[in-house]
């Protein structure tokens, strides 16, 4: 197309040249504006397969999430008719209390009448005491004082008992001398006979009154000390009825107190007899609503359904037409419309992924280093059919490039499942010294086996965890979690191995999936967790770096040969360009994805260093079983590159 008749004649052949040139310059021109607008097809219809699948994401959760309002609308219905029954009984139990709370308001008003005439009972009763308790004084000091006189006549009696002696003995001596004057002395003799006796009946008239003055001074005594304990125990009895009195005063004080606290009781009593009246009303009418919503909800779950099927065979229609696109500008493409060679590349991934940024870093550099005779094409979105499409495409020579997750080649050769044993790097930087060494360049030359020429290899990122359940932050939180991973064994067995129930699962059902509680968790890189908000439907997570995953940018080993050796060069120097591009944007990408995650509320948490010794302790067997389907001296060369990179 790009060649035309060169004819100087007017003749015939000269006439039949020129009509030939300007059919070519016509069909130059058609072809270019077909393919220009198969180009504009491609770029809208990519465009609207993306937004259906959007569409088609976000009508499946609003018909999953009607389903489940159906659902909950009719258990509300029947949990606000139980609700009905329930307040119905509340109903009763509230007017029941607020009645028996106004008996118990009338007997504390009771209580509180009779306390205050028991107060006015003490203050008689102390009264009455301080009366007792004078008279009780008195009595006690009038006791004390007949003691004390008593005891002046006790005195009194033994200065009689005294005299009496003294006459007794004089007596006795007038007696003698009357004895001795004889017949003279006769008359005094019986003077002092009569005295003798007189003294003796005045002696015992004195002890008797002796004796009775004993007795009454021990009654008196006796009598003074009841005083004496009577007044005591008075002064006793008025204290404890002072006492009595206080306490009385604080039991009216409390009453008065409670009683009003009871009014306020019978008040909110009556409320909440009107409110739970009005509860019952409202929780009915709830029911109501609740039926009436449950049958509309369910309509609508049923139209959404419909809707979902239409925009899910929208979303395929718009695939197809991508796909139509695509082999439409691989046609065209069979037609050279200029000296520009343009070598295509095509991947899964979106024109807003890492990947499409470095290859348009790759197309920018190969432009320029060739100073305009090549371009690059970029097919994303899947435009050229799956993964799988388009590897096939580079065995057959009909698509120059691919750009795939190097796992993904595991289908031709187990040996190509080697970069997913787990934790194998440390960090990026070990990784980044493997995959630019000669381990990696021996690894690439053997995809010249499968009809692929390596270019390069780029980072996709460390693979991370994350779940619904419980931050992850030792072995013992793994255990038990359902997590998703590829449908790959060597993956499978790495979760087995850590406790966890491996689920595998295509990626296209992940977030339903996640959101349905089918699984517990997942793990992907930061980035992709990003993209497709995971943080709505998973709250942990943690960055486990358990897998490192590459990409490979590939070329078709058929038409690889056909490209001159000094274009050669320079398409693998900008490939590698390209590939670094990726690899640093994806690592930006990750930072601000982590700062976005946390920002949105998902928690982040790391391991400790004691604990990744366990866990990777724990998944040793894992390298054991797959060393000899991959081989064991390609897995030894793998560790020495890995044991060479962390030591320089």
């Amino acid at each position: 197309m790009t060649v035309a008749i060169e004819s100087r004649s007017n003749d015939e052949l000269g006439m039949i040249g020129n009509s030939i040139n300007i059919m070519l310059e016509n069909l130059r021109n058609l072809l270019s504006l077909i393919n220009d607008e198969a180009e504009e097809m491609s770029k809208k219809s990519v465009e609207f397969a993306s937004v259906s699948d959007e569409t088609n994401r976000g009508i499946k959760v609003i018909s999953a999430t009607i389903s489940e309002i159906a659902a909950g609308s009719q258990e509300t219905g029947g949990m606000a008719v139980e609700a009905a029954n329930k307040n119905s009984q509340v109903f009763e139990l509230a007017e029941n209390t607020a009645e028996e709370s106004k008996k118990v308001l009338e007997s504390t008003r009771n209580v509180l009448q009779s306390a205050k005439e028991g107060q006015m009972l003490i203050e008689k009763s102390v009264s009455v005491i301080n009366d007792i308790s004078s008279v009780t004084d008195n009595n006690t000091k009038l006791g004390n004082e007949l003691k004390g006189k008593s005891t002046e006549v006790s005195g009194i009696v033994d200065l009689i008992n005294s005299i009496s002696d003294q006459t007794n003995l004089l007596a006795l001596n007038a007696a003698i001398e009357a004895a001795r004057a004889g017949e003279h002395g006769k008359g005094f003799a019986v003077v002092a006979e009569e005295v003798r006796q007189l003294s003796n009946q005045s002696q015992q008239a004195a002890k008797r009154i002796n004796k009775i003055i004993e007795g009454m001074l021990l009654d008196t005594s006796q009598v003074v000390k009841a005083f004496e304990i009577m007044s005591k125990s008075t002064v006793s009895g008025v204290d404890t009825i002072n006492k009595a009195k206080c306490n009385f005063e604080s039991i009216i004080s409390s009453i008065e107190k409670s009683r009003e606290k009871l009014q306020q009781v019978v008040t909110h009593a009556n409320n909440q007899s009107k409110a739970t009246n009005d509860l019952m009303s409202t929780v009915h009418n709830v029911a109501a609503i609740a039926e009436e919503s449950s049958a509309s909800t369910q309509t609508v779950s049923e139209n959404s359904e419909q809707i979902s099927k239409s925009v899910a065979s929208i979303a395929g229609n718009a695939k197809k037409l991508s796909n139509m696109a695509g082999n439409l500008e691989q046609a065209l493409f069979k037609f050279k419309f200029s000296n520009v060679r343009t070598l295509r590349v095509g991947f899964e991934m979106t024109n807003n992924s890492i990947c499409y940024a470095g290859m348009e870093r790759f197309g920018h550099e190969l432009e320029k280093h060739t100073n305009g005779r090549y371009k690059l094409k970029i097919y994303h979105s899947a435009q050229l059919g799956t993964g799988m499409d388009m590897i096939e495409m580079l065995g057959k020579g009909t698509l120059e490039m691919t750009y795939p997750s190097f796992s993904t080649l595991a289908c031709f050769d187990k040996r190509f499942m080697i970069f997913d044993f787990p934790f194998i790097f440390k960090n990026e930087h070990i990784a980044d010294k493997v995959l630019n060494g000669t381990f990696a360049r021996k690894l690439l030359d053997m995809l010249e086996e499968y009809g692929f020429y390596g270019l390069a290899f780029a980072e996709n990122g460390f693979r991370d965890t994350t779940n619904s359940v419980r931050p992850i932050t030792k072995l013992e939180d793994i255990k038990g979690l359902r997590i998703r991973t590829m449908e790959n064994d060597l993956h499978i067995d790495t979760w087995k191995y850590l406790g966890a129930e491996p689920v595998p699962l295509p990626y296209a059902k992940l977030y339903n999936a996640m959101r349905k509680k089918e699984i517990d968790g997942q793990e992907n890189p930061v980035t992709a967790i990003y993209g497709d908000r995971f943080d709505e439907v998973q709250k942990y997570l943690t960055l486990t770096h358990h897998v490192y995953s590459p990409f490979v940018l590939m070329y078709s080993k058929k038409l690889w040969d056909t490209v001159p050796e000094n274009d050669k060069k320079i398409i693998i120097e900008c490939a590698k360009e390209g590939a670094l591009y990726t690899t640093e944007a994806n690592r930006k990408r990750v930072d601000r994805c982590l700062s976005e995650l946390k920002s949105r509320g998902m928690k982040v948490d790391s391991i400790s260093r004691d604990e990744m010794v366990k866990i990777k302790d724990a998944v040793k067997p894992v390298v054991d079983k797959y060393k000899n389907e991959i081989g064991k001296e390609l897995v030894k060369e793998l560790f020495d590159e890995i044991e060479k990179a962390e030591g320089i």
